[in-house]
């Protein structure tokens, strides 16, 4: 397949959890930080690593009971997220208290990104405080 050498739109889609490994990148322990290195923020998009991505937005999806928190989004250069100046804090979204239930959806939130990502970017997510069954974060974009 030929690159998509003048971007306008994606040439690919993209829906991922972490970057095509898998759906199940569940987040439930607190990170409590605005620097995007602790070791509870989960990846949640990665950019093609040739010519990047379109990233459109976060779906945030609960799975089972949970108190409220806040889910903090990181942007990452690929580069190590240990260390602070390869992450910048990106935004944040309010994330309600849930109760599974066999006879209603649990709740999901949209959070736009509408961003192009340099080849190789990464988005990192992590919750402020640590909640019970936790919530799914599915990056919605396409590859360049």
């Amino acid at each position: 397949m030929a690159a998509n050498t003048n971007p306008i739109f994606s040439l690919l889609g993209q829906v991922s959890s972490d970057s095509g490994t898998g759906m199940a990148n569940t987040i439930t322990t607190a990170t409590g930080d605005y620097t995007g290195i602790s070791a509870n923020h989960k990846l949640v998009f990665t950019a093609d690593p040739t010519n990047g991505s379109w990233l459109s937005r976060l779906r945030f999806k609960a799975i089972g009971t949970n108190t409220a928190s806040v889910a903090r989004i990181y942007l990452n250069n690929g580069s190590t997220s240990a260390t602070a100046t390869n992450n910048s804090f990106f935004g944040e979204v309010s994330l309600p208290a849930t109760t599974a239930t066999n006879t209603a959806a649990t709740v999901e939130i949209d959070y736009p990104m509408n961003i192009a990502l340099n080849p190789g970017y990464r988005i990192y997510v992590g919750v402020a405080t640590t909640v019970a069954a936790g919530w799914v974060c599915v990056g919605v974009g396409g590859d360049y």
